[in-house]
């Protein structure tokens, strides 16, 4: 059987994620959260965004625009076509949608509910203790800065 797919109302997952002074930016941070998670979980993923604009995949990670039709209707649409080859996870904010997916045989979970697991997955910045944000880290960057020091002086034979 496929990978599991998770299909998102995307702006769903944005309202719930905070209130924003740009709501373009905040939906082009959704969708690189979702795209780094669903590489690293191992999912596919389908953002599915309200209006129009340039559909386009990230990865594992798909980001289509409904255009004329709402959101609902594509996030239906794809759970009903991808339902008999793998499992799939709705993600969606409407009560309806959640349970005409479920009556589908499709899991489904509230936009609220991904948000925080999108939170909880989603690298933090650093922190006084870590060291200034970087592309490479080291074992050692997580060490608490006393730690290090001791561990060096063994390394050093002190």
């Amino acid at each position: 059987m496929a990978d599991p797919i998770f299909i998102i109302d995307g702006d769903n997952v944005t309202h719930a994620r905070g209130p924003g002074s740009d709501y373009e930016r905040a939906r082009e941070q959704l969708i690189a959260d979702v795209a780094s998670w669903a590489a690293r979980s191992g999912v596919d993923a389908v953002v599915v965004l309200d209006g129009h604009g340039g559909d386009r995949r990230i990865g594992r990670t798909a980001v289509r625009h409904s255009r004329r039709e709402s959101a609902d209707t594509i996030v239906e649409r794809l759970a009903y076509r991808e339902a008999g080859a793998r499992e799939v996870v709705v993600v969606s904010s409407d009560t309806v949608v959640r349970h005409v997916a479920h009556r589908g045989g499709v899991d489904a979970m509230s936009a609220r509910e991904f948000a925080d697991r999108l939170a909880a997955a989603t690298p933090r910045e650093p922190t006084e203790r870590s060291p200034a944000k970087r592309d490479r880290y080291q074992v050692g960057d997580a060490l608490d800065p006393d730690v290090r020091e001791a561990l060096e002086r063994l390394r050093r034979g002190e």
